[in-house]
């Protein structure tokens, strides 16, 4: 699983956290393929569930910020994500599903960024150019 340009919002702080869901995810998906214990799989669930929540305040307040008219929709995604990341990891805790959340947080993170994300960068960097990251067009 690696980064694509096309997943670039070219608003850098987020792009940058983006990438960093992705290397917890990555890490996950590992300790998964490794068979790993859930002493081990589980702290790693935490700190993404954890991670997740810092970037979703971080992308909510900038969306209050520009005035983001859809921020009422797009906060609800991010409060589902954080409770199917929550009911997942006490599902691990119980060694009932670790393939499922590795879907789901793989497929949840590309949607959510094309889907939800791209929208709201397109309107923030109208509002506030100067957003815009270094070198992006």
């Amino acid at each position: 699983m690696e980064w694509k340009s096309e997943y670039s919002l070219g608003i850098e702080e987020i792009d940058t956290q983006h990438k960093t869901l992705l290397e917890l995810i990555a890490a996950f998906e590992h300790a998964v393929a490794e068979d790993a214990h859930w002493n081990t799989v589980q702290p790693l669930i935490a700190r993404t569930r954890e991670f997740v929540k810092f970037h979703f305040a971080v992308e909510e307040s900038l969306m209050q910020i520009v005035g983001y008219p859809g921020y009422t929709a797009h906060r609800a995604e991010h409060q589902a994500v954080v409770e199917q990341l929550a009911a997942l990891e006490h599902r691990v805790l119980r060694r009932e599903t670790e393939g499922e959340l590795k879907q789901m947080m793989r497929s949840w993170l590309f949607r959510h960024i094309i889907d939800s994300d791209q929208p709201f960068a397109r309107y923030a960097l109208d509002q506030f150019p100067r957003l815009k990251c270094a070198g992006l067009k």
